[in-house]
């Protein structure tokens, strides 16, 4: 008998749903703090004698070094397992709201936030790494869609939410009440059960797939120009907005429109991704970061018609692939999924630091036109190296030996030391740590069943 979707890793439906909604929620509150500091900013600074340019430096911090610490952090994420990874990040985030609720300097405000770059360093990888572990193929891009489709919807609720929050019980306490919230997610991930490691993997029949490291660099490169140019859409599309003639409540339900029509693209296209598990998923990005240059470019003409238009199309596009991007990364290093989007996140994030910033020396210096225009020729520089690591990434894609104790049901035979990241042909020109081959067992040998394909 064939078992159905929800029984094919061994996991029933209602805890793969759990356990999409613990990585959700993990996600959201690794980067809830830099959210808040951004929509409390009219009330934080007078309090503390801070201007604009303190809050976007501090916002910059956090995903410096988030970007610093998320490939180490990876790696020891992928060590410790997705559940206590999970609960790291959730402890780091509660420690940086509650800095942020009780600082009274920037100096404190700065520190607080250098330890959320630490929380989203760690949560992302930990988060992807349980999904990983617990969906099955069948659901695994829907559950990334929805993972990745979460960010853009809590930034959305908390816009239009803390205002409200803050005219009750006060900025401060609005960081106190977060604060809490991350606490009771981090007693969630770290009772949530036990780790599964990589094993689910080997024992599910998933190819023990890697790529070399010198592919994940170049994706990490894509990654964060892609990213960076998306994060300025959110940052500056209002300002914009009102820059073109529109007044400020009618740019900020755009922003709102148009952040809800992403959000259901990023969810359709995970969707689609699981009805087509065997096509590679670097060339829809590349394709849909093209989407973007031309959402950007439609920005960028300072026209209200156009405006309305560039957004919905930046917004389906330009920051709809962030979930295909990591469900790619993922797929193909299904034993190293934390350390290999760890890697990637290095670059995602140092992307989200930089680009913004530029985009507001460019938009002061310059306009706001020739910022965009800036920012629609990053894009189009992402969509081309993504298209290149994908291709790199999958021609040079390789099965991994078994992970220690991992039985594969087809042999029965347990495997070598699992490797990460990288090939054997890298250990001599690129100085990574793989291992030799082991003498028995399952050894290190190239995909020869499935061709190199276009991205």
């Amino acid at each position: 008998m064939v078992l159905g979707p929800q029984r094919e890793a061994g996991k029933p439906a209602p805890k793969q749903a759990a356990a999409v909604l613990l990585a959700v929620s993990v996600s959201v509150v690794a980067v809830l703090p830099a959210f808040l500091v951004g929509a409390l900013a009219l009330q934080i600074r007078p309090d503390l004698g801070i201007g604009l340019a303190v809050i976007g430096m501090a916002t910059g911090v956090m995903f410096g070094i988030s970007g610093l610490s998320a490939r180490p952090l990876g790696a020891l994420v992928q060590r410790l397992g997705a559940r206590r990874g999970m609960a790291l990040s959730a402890l780091l985030s509660t420690v940086a709201l509650a800095g942020c609720g009780v600082a009274g300097s920037t100096t404190w405000l700065m520190g607080a936030l250098f330890v959320a770059g630490l929380s989203n360093g760690a949560g992302h990888p930990a988060a992807n790494m349980a999904l990983s572990e617990v969906i099955t193929e069948a659901r695994l891009g829907l559950a990334f869609g929805i993972k990745q489709a979460a960010i853009p919807a809590a930034t959305l609720i908390s816009g239009l939410a803390v205002p409200a929050v803050t005219l009750l019980v006060g900025w401060r306490a609005a960081f106190g009440l977060a604060a809490v919230l991350s606490a009771g997610i981090a007693v969630w991930a770290l009772f949530s059960g036990r780790d599964s490691r990589t094993r689910k993997a080997a024992r599910t029949g998933v190819p023990r797939l890697g790529v070399p490291r010198r592919a994940l660099l170049i994706l990490a490169l894509g990654g964060g120009l892609g990213l960076g140019a998306a994060t300025s859409l959110g940052v500056f599309l209002v300002g914009s907005g009102v820059e073109a003639g529109l007044d400020p409540a009618m740019a900020g339900l755009l922003f709102s429109a148009a952040s809800l029509f992403g959000i259901l693209v990023r969810v359709g296209l995970g969707w689609l991704a699981d009805r087509r598990p065997h096509v590679s998923l670097y060339l829809p990005v590349a394709v849909l970061l093209l989407g973007g240059t031309l959402g950007y470019l439609f920005i960028s003409a300072e026209i209200v018609p156009s405006l309305v238009v560039g957004s919905f199309i930046a917004f389906a596009t330009g920051w709809a692939w962030p979930g295909l991007f990591q469900l790619a990364v993922v797929k193909d290093n299904r034993l190293a999924a934390a350390s290999a989007t760890g890697y990637v996140q290095t670059g995602t994030s140092s992307g989200c630091a930089l680009v913004p910033l530029m985009f507001g020396f460019v938009a002061e210096a310059a306009s706001y036109s020739t910022a965009w225009a800036v920012v629609a020729g990053l894009s189009a520089a992402a969509a081309v190296t993504v298209f290149v690591g994908g291709r790199m990434a999958r021609g040079s894609r390789q099965e991994l030996p078994m992970p220690p104790g991992a039985r594969d049901d087809a042999s029965g035979a347990a495997g070598a030391e699992t490797v990460l990241l990288c090939s054997p042909a890298d250990h001599d020109r690129t100085g990574c740590d793989a291992p030799k081959a082991p003498r028995r067992g399952r050894g290190r040998r190239t995909d020869h069943h499935e061709k190199p394909s276009g991205g």
